[in-house]
């Protein structure tokens, strides 16, 4: 069991390297076409910069208002989706179908077996 839980984690390690190997193999390839440095991989993290405690708290006001703007307007849109009114009505009628079958089903059992 222990050689199946290694052979599993090395085959994973190996794949996952593969991968962030031709993640950077390919951000390479992309600097080297197109001259442009901003997609390289080493523009993506910044090793000097550290978020301090305001920035984050200011990130984090702006989404929270933004999302509660973006509520409010989705509440006072009440947009009419025709799709999810007959998803609605369409299971609805399979429910009341299906519990009267298999009522049926039940009942014509239970008078079989008395």
């Amino acid at each position: 069991m222990t050689k199946f839980f290694l052979k599993c984690f090395l085959i994973t390690t190996v794949l996952f390297l593969g991968i962030l190997v031709g993640i950077q193999m390919a951000s390479n390839n992309i600097v080297k076409m197109t001259g442009d440095e901003r997609y390289s991989t080493a523009t993506i993290i910044k090793p000097n910069e550290v978020a301090s405690t305001e920035v984050v708290e200011e990130i984090e006001k702006l989404t929270s208002h933004d999302l509660e703007e973006k509520q409010e307007k989705l509440e006072q849109i009440e947009t009419f989706n025709l799709f999810s009114q007959m998803g609605d009505k369409l299971s609805d009628a399979l429910n009341k179908l299906f519990s009267n079958l298999l009522s049926k089903i039940t009942n014509t059992v239970a008078n079989v077996l008395t």
